[in-house]
């Protein structure tokens, strides 16, 4: 079992208590076809990369959720080994909701998740500094991300940046199918999503999507959750500064 200076092991629990190990199937023809595809991906990534050359940058939001969920259900019928290393890439000033899903995320998959804070790329330059076994990061980035909509499949970081392979599995799913399959497969996710967040960053540039702002019964101002936003793809980033 691979253990380093920089990642702790951490054994995927098949009996954990809270984990469901199968994908719920049952999904629209259209996301179907994304799953399955996302699936061959990871399987590339792993016969390209031995584990422990692979992380999943993961900073608690619905995209990258959904991606670790698909990971932890899948990993055991890829490889040999059932390790997953994990960085939550923590902003300067994260919601305190965050940090609690982040938490949660150890518990209910059985993993070890190592928290790191700074910019990404500094993040990145020190995994690389510490661990230069590393070559690949998985992502949860969606075409309709900022910069990402020429991105590849899987594609080589910048010039200037730490040299490692993005892989990227969710690339061509929308927002609609990232809460689908959360809600389909009730996998947990933060619970700001529930108080109109579509988009989380940190406190400094995110509020709740004005799109979703409603009046309550007694007149007060609410926030509907984040599946309901209409147009998505559209307005999803609406509450980021």
């Amino acid at each position: 079992m691979f253990c380093s200076k920089f990642f702790e092991c951490s054994c995927i629990r098949r009996s954990h208590s809270h984990l469901n190990s199968t994908l719920n199937m049952n999904l629209k023809a259209d996301l179907q076809i994304k799953l399955e595809k996302t699936i061959q991906l990871l399987k590339l990534a792993y016969a390209t990369y031995k584990p422990e050359e692979i992380f999943l940058s993961f900073n608690g939001g619905k995209d990258c959720t959904v991606l670790l969920d698909i990971i932890m259900k899948m990993l055991p019928t890829i490889v040999s080994c059932n390790d997953l290393q994990c960085v939550y890439m923590q902003p300067k000033e994260p919601f305190e909701e965050v940090e609690e899903f982040i938490d949660h995320c150890r518990k209910h998959y059985g993993i070890k998740i190592r928290a790191i804070r700074g910019s990404i790329k500094s993040i990145l330059e020190k995994i690389c500094s510490e661990n230069r076994e590393i070559k690949a990061c998985l992502m949860g980035s969606r075409r309709t991300d900022p910069y990402c909509g020429n991105l590849k499949l899987m594609q080589e970081t910048d010039p200037g940046w730490p040299k490692m392979m993005r892989i990227s599995p969710l690339l061509d799913w929308n927002c609609s199918d990232i809460w689908e399959y959360i809600l389909q497969n009730e996998v947990p996710y933060c619970s700001l999503y529930d108080r109109g967040y579509t988009s989380i960053g940190d406190k400094t540039n995110t509020i709740p999507n004005p799109n979703l702002k409603r009046t309550g019964k007694a007149g007060e101002l609410i926030y509907i959750p984040a599946y309901h936003l209409h147009d998505a793809d559209k307005f999803e980033r609406a509450g980021r500064l």
